[in-house]
């Protein structure tokens, strides 16, 4: 058990176990938006195809295939020690059970960290009505994806280096992290045309959120944290309350 705990939150293992993610909902969004005029992604993912645009890498396979690729070089060069030995193929179930867990009682665990901020705080809900059921579950699969690499390892990570380059302490920094990337992660749910309606009370939820999905992406690594956000979302949806 010690082990697999070891790998799972490694770099190699997570970047492998989160594959499988990557290639469902993309698939998902191409099927779901067959037929429409207008293609549906998920917000962090248009925010993610923006920059590889402007990096050279236009259209929505380049764009992916590129991200993709560039990030199994560089975890797989910078990860040698997780690397070595035969592969575990086993642990993604570990993973995938382990993240369904979490996604069960998470919605629990920020109600009532959001309750002692905030008293009559609301579901958070996925998305706009003019959406189907595809490109919600699609989107809700995406949020898990490329929220937790923008917001958690992109963001929350790159704020803790440069704050640490201007000779910040760890703490201030972390503290100071993880409160920006939330406050965003939070707000950038209210911006598009498929927004939620701004109120502080889902603000709020989502805020919360964010912090416990930093500390989980601390604890268990990036696999896990997009796995469980991921399953969330998607029970959330077939509860009815996306």
């Amino acid at each position: 058990m010690k082990e697999y705990f070891r790998y799972t939150r490694s770099p190699w293992y997570s970047y492998l176990f989160v594959l499988p993610l990557l290639v469902l909902y993309q698939g998902l969004v191409l099927v779901a938006n067959l037929g429409e005029r207008r293609v549906v992604v998920n917000g962090a993912d248009a925010m993610v195809q923006s920059f590889l645009g402007l990096l050279g890498a236009r259209g929505w396979l380049a764009s992916w295939v590129v991200l993709a690729v560039a990030a199994g070089v560089v975890v797989y060069r910078s990860d040698a020690a997780h690397r070595a030995g035969p592969l575990r193929r086993g642990y993604f179930w570990g993973v995938l059970g382990e993240s369904a867990a979490y996604a069960t009682v998470f919605g629990s665990v920020v109600s009532v960290l959001t309750y002692f901020l905030l008293p009559g705080h609301t579901w958070l809900q996925i998305g706009g009505g003019a959406m189907s059921f595809g490109q919600r579950l699609a989107t809700s699969l995406g949020a898990g994806l490329y929220e937790e690499l923008v917001f958690r390892l992109c963001l929350t990570g790159g704020m803790i280096w440069a704050l640490r380059r201007f000779g910040w302490k760890d703490s201030a920094a972390g503290i100071t992290a993880v409160l920006a990337s939330s406050f965003l992660f939070s707000l950038v749910h209210y911006v598009g045309p498929y927004a939620d309606t701004l109120q502080l009370t889902s603000f709020t939820f989502r805020f919360v959120a964010g912090v416990v999905l930093t500390a989980l992406f601390t604890v268990r690594g990036f696999a896990v944290a997009a796995w469980t956000h991921a399953l969330y979302d998607v029970f959330l949806l077939l509860q009815g309350r996306g």
